[in-house]
């Protein structure tokens, strides 16, 4: 259940009778409410102390609730924040005004309090159903900014690395590997990216080694010094002198918790692949 306890109000009024029959129906539902007595009064509240929900008065002296309204809504800032217009008017057109002004609702005089009650929770749920989903579009944003941050220093370290290496998914598939990995075996990326790993191991080799290249394995108990022949592209001038290097591998299986919350009970784990280094013997 989404909860609206707390969440800010301006009544907005030129009426002190209003305002206090207002008061008196708000009041012990929780919310934190305050009042202005007219449309510029109201403004600069809002920019002072921006309110979750404005329950404007249309008929006010100096700006009414209409031009109010339409300030509001063309203030970037303040534009968001919901607004019900609270009138003695009933014509259509004036109804119809207030939705073109940028209304999300209207409460007709004089106030029924259970049709007031229904009509503010349902537009504060609604504008913090609102909130959350922005609070997690940002925190979202931010994790991806932070991956792709990730992603890039792993990036400078793959090329940077003196050894080879190479990234395996959970299926055992390459799906990344650096310069030096390319060039000891005289692959380009589009030849062996998306290829099981088995595909460049010499065959008479492979029985029994794939658990430990594609290891599940972390921390201390990864795969270590792993004798591994991969094979030679037949396309290199190397492939002349050689069809297999024999390179020792090391392997650290990658899940999606890190390595200290994996024996934990009740968290649920998932094997993402494993990065792979190989040099020579």
């Amino acid at each position: 259940m989404t909860d609206i306890v707390g969440m800010k109000i301006l009544v907005v009024d030129d009426t002190t009778a209003n305002i206090d029959v207002l008061r008196g129906i708000l009041s012990g539902e929780g919310y934190e409410i305050y009042f202005a007595m007219n449309g510029e009064t109201a403004l600069n509240l809002v920019g002072k102390n921006r309110p979750d929900l404005i329950l404007l008065d249309v008929m006010m002296p100096g700006i009414d609730g209409f031009e109010t309204c339409e300030r509001l809504k063309a203030n970037p800032k303040t534009s968001s924040i919901p607004v019900i217009f609270v009138t003695a008017k009933t014509e259509l057109e004036d109804i119809v005004r207030g939705f073109q002004v940028g209304s999300v609702d209207y409460i007709i005089k004089p106030f029924k309090r259970e049709e007031v009650l229904s009509r503010v929770r349902t537009h504060l749920k609604l504008e913090r159903m609102v909130q959350e989903q922005v609070s997690l579009n940002k925190k979202l944003l931010d994790q991806n900014d932070e991956l792709i941050a990730s992603q890039n220093q792993y990036r400078i370290i793959l090329e940077k690395s003196s050894g080879g290496v190479f990234c395996l998914d959970a299926a055992g598939k390459i799906t990344m590997a650096n310069a030096k990995f390319y060039s000891i075996l005289g692959f380009d990326a589009k030849e062996i990216i998306g290829k099981p790993i088995m595909d460049i191991v010499n065959s008479e080799d492979a029985s029994g080694i794939y658990p430990e290249i594609a290891t599940r394995r972390f921390g201390d108990r990864a795969t270590a010094n792993l004798k591994v022949q991969f094979c030679i592209n037949e396309n290199s001038p190397i492939w002349q002198e050689r069809k297999y290097y024999s390179l020792l591998l090391d392997s650290y299986g990658i899940w999606n918790l890190p390595n200290n919350k994996l024996h934990e009970k009740g968290i649920e784990k998932n094997y993402l692949g494993a990065t792979c280094i190989v040099k020579e013997p």
